[in-house]
């Protein structure tokens, strides 16, 4: 059986209330950005905030191949899960 590569796919967002930098990542099967684009993120920041974003709202958006012990791209909150799921950093 052939094994599944994965993809770890990282997003920068900018903290609209304070201007940090917030990161977040899911993982999918897929290593374009066109169906992580569409993945909902809830980050928070040190200043307070919080609120969901989708990937396309990120400031930087890249891709790198991924490997873990179980498949991660098959988690509710990966790229590839639901995209009412959420991941944040």
């Amino acid at each position: 059986m052939a094994e599944t590569q994965e993809f770890a796919h990282v997003f920068l967002f900018r903290c609209p209330a304070c201007g940090r930098p917030l990161a977040a990542a899911c993982a999918s099967q897929q290593s374009n950005l066109e169906m992580a684009d569409a993945h909902l993120f809830d980050p928070h920041c040190f200043c307070g905030w919080t609120s969901t974003l989708m990937g396309l709202d990120g400031v930087k958006h890249w891709v790198e191949p991924w490997e873990s012990p179980t498949r991660v791209s098959n988690q509710p909150d990966s790229c590839d899960g639901k995209i009412e799921g959420s991941v944040g950093a």
